[in-house]
């Protein structure tokens, strides 16, 4: 603006600063080469500034290559030269450069600038990590070493409690799914347990009853057996007392009508003596026979039914033993799980060397 300040200006005195018009006069020079640099390049002139970035060369990884980021830049700055010599040096830098800034920031962000990220990172890539790492490493506390898990903790920005309460919050879980499978075992060989020795007292009662039952009604039955055969013994032998009976008196009637004489009746009265001593002989012996079924039959119920009783009574004894060995072995092993004062022990000594470190944090050991 020097030869508008020399048409301007008398002596020291600056005639647009005088009439409070300096800016206004500036602003619509720079307006009017604006529009004449607008007028002879067309909307060209302008779209370039995108198609700098639409042509630049690609790479098998990164669709603008690091030698199309040079050009890019390159032709940026001669851009905003070029415009700088045309509507002056705030102009064209704030123009192109301040928005590109700004406005192109967000569309750059996937393309150009992710680009010169995606390259960048390979080789300086020092993003600082975030409270989920924490978290992770919570979660693995018992399989990291110590020093290990304190370089991912320590770049971590939240405060050492924040940190803390990450790595106990993925401790937690990590000591959750360590016992989940011990305590679902557990809970099922309980349920295993209960329904095994509930099935069993069920079949075992009527197992019981149908023993008893049979037994019973098995008794019943030997007894009505006994019964008719101790009816047919009584029948036949008392048929064959009757019979002797007639014949006894048969006999005396001979004699009265004297058909036989007297030494015939003695001898057929010792003859029917004979007959009914053996009778009752035979019938005694049939009675001691029976006796001695029912014995055999009382002994053999009283022996088995005591068997049976402890039969039962051992496998049942067996089956829960050895569920109960099971489940103790887990419950053992549940009550005599570290896990959690190891785990609890490692992060507090994290926190500990973290607080240490930033000298800050409260104290919770």
């Amino acid at each position: 603006m020097v030869g508008v300040e020399e048409f301007v200006s008398i002596g020291e005195i600056d005639i647009l600063e005088l009439l409070g018009i300096r800016e206004f006069v500036e602003g619509q020079v720079r307006k009017k080469k604006i529009e004449l640099v607008n007028l002879l390049f067309k909307q060209d002139y302008w779209s370039e500034l995108f198609t700098v970035i639409q042509d630049a060369t690609a790479s098998k990884s990164v669709t603008i290559s690091p030698s199309g980021i040079l050009d890019v830049i390159i032709k940026y700055l001669i851009k905003t030269c070029d415009l700088s010599s045309y509507v002056g040096e705030e102009i064209g830098s704030e123009s192109i450069m301040e928005m590109l800034s700004e406005g192109l920031s967000s569309a750059l962000e996937t393309n150009f600038n992710g680009a010169l990220q995606y390259i960048l990172n390979v080789w300086k890539g020092t993003l600082p990590p975030d409270l989920s790492f924490a978290l992770t490493i919570g979660q693995r506390l018992d399989r990291v070493s110590r020093l290990y898990a304190l370089s991912q903790i320590a770049p971590i920005g939240h405060n050492p409690q924040a940190i803390l309460e990450s790595l106990i919050a993925g401790a937690d879980t990590r000591l959750r799914e360590k016992l989940s499978t011990a305590k679902q075992t557990y809970i099922e060989y309980l349920t295993a347990k209960n329904s095994g020795l509930t099935n069993f007292v069920t079949q075992l009662d009527n197992y019981v009853a149908d023993t008893v039952n049979m037994l019973v009604f098995g008794t019943i039955a030997f007894i009505d057996a006994l019964q008719g055969v101790i009816n047919a013994v009584a029948q036949e032998h008392l048929a064959r007392l009757n019979q002797l009976e007639d014949n006894l008196e048969a006999n005396e009637l001979r004699k009265l009508h004297e058909i036989i004489d007297t030494e015939t009746y003695d001898q057929r009265l010792t003859e029917i003596d004979v007959d009914v001593t053996a009778t009752i002989n035979t019938y005694d012996i049939w009675i001691e026979e029976i006796d001695a079924m029912i014995d055999e039959y009382a002994n053999w119920l009283n022996t088995y039914a005591n068997d049976i009783a402890i039969t039962l009574t051992d496998l049942y004894d067996a089956y829960e033993s050895i569920v109960n060995a099971i489940i103790n072995k887990i419950a053992d092993k549940i009550s005599g799980f570290t896990d959690e004062g190891d785990m609890k022990n490692l992060a507090l000594e994290l926190y500990e060397d973290l607080r240490a470190y930033r000298k800050a944090g409260f104290k919770y050991s």
